[in-house]
């Protein structure tokens, strides 16, 4: 244990919604409380604002005991977000960091014009038939191989409940877990894919809703909660990083292959495999397709731009912080890229091809295909999957059903209550 004092962040915008119209001006007052609410005259902070790039407007240290509250004034001339960034700079006390953001960092963020963002990936002519050729060639060419495992101790409630696994490109698989309600007819289906990290090892269960969970990883992934259990599925994630990772010269698996060409990037064979999940899920008798949703965070929004756009059983979908968008985002103010930094992970010379690759992969270039009703939920000071690059995808996609939900003040990280609220929605048929 340590004997920290933990300041409480407070800012307060002059507009509540932190909505302001490129060339206006954000107030924002910025002061330290207890966590009882008692403000704080003591202690030395490091303020920095900026554009989520390079650019600066202010950066400077704010001693409490002589300005207890701090006012700063922001404005962009250009449609984007700035970013404020509080730590501490005094040796033993520290900042509560906000939901989603590095411990002892609290950020907040305000925005110009978001509804004018654009991408900065463009949109390749050939985008649309590149995907479903290879929709069509997988089909083809490389049989489905459905493996439906039955687990019997997670069968005995009001579900059924299965492995699943499929086959795709380059002799890999996706696999997942699925479950399916015991009472007779037709039921509404949810899919997701789970963000970031080591993947899930087991799927919803609800006794009204069927629920798909499909892994983008390469491998089978090992239920249970014991220590052995989690011990094999991060020697699994590793090893996959060794496999596909390592021989490209870039950290993890989601940046690999991209320099090479569309088809050797490692997300190519994930997400045709799992749309083809969906197209099999689509083709079973207890499916209500007039109710097929999507639901993903992070990645698994960004999978959710992907699959709501190749899919066409989809009827509604909910992407929650996603990444995988304006992932050419830098080449614009410097601001920054959306997860996972396909371009800036890569060698020097992979650089330019890896350019010429990634906008097939821009959540923002899907979004432009998807008919279906969508909702989006955007961090305002999201650091992994930037505001700027969620509203890049927000404001091109094609649906006539859309809409946005602000966290503000939040990171990369979403509130029960908009999960809440939003799977009502999904439920709901359109």
């Amino acid at each position: 244990m340590n004997n920290e004092t933990i300041l409480s962040i407070h800012v307060a915008p002059d507009r509540d919604n932190c909505l302001y119209q490129a060339g206006e001006t954000a107030s924002l007052t910025v002061s330290a409380e207890s966590p009882d609410g008692v403000p704080v005259r003591e202690g030395v902070l490091h303020l920095r604002l900026d554009n989520y790039g390079e650019r600066v407007y202010e950066e400077r240290d704010v001693d409490l005991a002589k300005e207890p509250a701090v006012a700063l004034a922001v404005s962009r001339a250009t449609p984007g977000f700035a970013r404020l960034t509080v730590e501490s700079r005094t040796p033993g006390i520290a900042v509560a960091e906000n939901p989603g953001n590095a411990a002892g960092t609290y950020r907040f963020g305000v925005a110009f014009s978001p509804e004018d963002i654009r991408p900065a990936a463009p949109f390749p002519d050939d985008f649309a038939a590149f995907w479903q050729s290879a929709v069509r060639k997988l089909d083809e060419t490389v049989p489905v191989d459905a493996r439906v495992e039955a687990v019997p101790e997670k069968s005995e409630g009001p579900c059924r409940y299965f492995r699943v696994r499929f086959a795709s490109f380059g002799g890999r698989h996706v696999y997942g877990w699925l479950s399916v309600p015991k009472a007779p007819g037709r039921h509404p289906v949810r899919v997701s894919v789970p963000g970031a990290g080591i993947g899930e090892h087991g799927t919803c269960v609800e006794p009204d809703r069927i629920n798909l969970t499909m892994n983008v990883h390469s491998y089978r992934q090992p239920e249970g909660d014991t220590p052995e259990a989690a011990a094999e599925r991060q020697r699994l994630y590793e090893e996959q990083d060794r496999i596909f990772a390592a021989p490209n010269g870039v950290p993890r698996y989601c940046q690999s292959g991209i320099h090479k060409s569309r088809e050797d990037y490692f997300y190519y064979a994930s997400l045709l495999g799992i749309n083809r999940a969906v197209d099999w899920l689509a083709g079973r008798p207890e499916c209500d397709l007039s109710s097929f949703s999507y639901s993903g965070t992070s990645q698994g929004g960004g999978f959710g731009l992907m699959l709501t756009a190749l899919n066409r059983h989809f009827t509604r979908s909910c992407i929650f912080v996603p990444a995988i968008t304006d992932l050419l985002g830098s080449k614009i103010e410097d601001r920054q890229s959306g997860w996972p930094g396909i371009i800036a992970s890569q060698a020097p010379e992979n650089k330019a091809a890896a350019e010429r690759w990634a906008p097939y992969y821009d959540g923002a270039n899907f979004a432009r295909l998807i008919q279906c009703p969508i909702r989006f939920v955007v961090g305002f000071c999201d650091m992994a999957c930037p505001p700027h690059a969620v509203y890049a995808a927000y404001n091109v996609c094609a649906s006539r059903d859309k809409g946005i939900v602000h966290g503000l003040g939040m990171g990369h990280w979403v509130s029960e209550r908009f999960y809440r609220e939003l799977d009502d929605w999904l439920r709901q048929r359109s």
